[in-house]
């Protein structure tokens, strides 16, 4: 461990293209994983609304769940003086 940070110390520029690099793997990564995320939410919400036209009733978590992503977009508008 003690090598590879004097290395870095030694070779700036190395430090610097590797960050770049890890810098752009996290931003992939955290983009699939956005991705991923609201495929699975329109799902949610698909299934939801399937719930609610077949009659079956939309069970009392959807509503929390509501009540809960409101909140949040609330508290992020607010953040951005909304």
């Amino acid at each position: 461990m003690e090598q590879i940070v004097e290395y870095f110390a030694l070779h700036p520029a190395v430090l610097g293209v590797s960050v770049i690099v890890a810098a752009v793997v996290m931003f992939f990564f955290l983009r699939k994983v956005a991705g991923l995320l609201l495929l699975a939410a329109a799902v949610v919400v698909l299934y939801a609304a399937w719930l609610l036209f077949s009659g079956s009733g939309v069970s009392p978590l959807f509503y929390s769940a509501e009540e809960w992503v409101i909140g949040a977009l609330q508290f992020v508008s607010s953040l951005f003086g909304g």
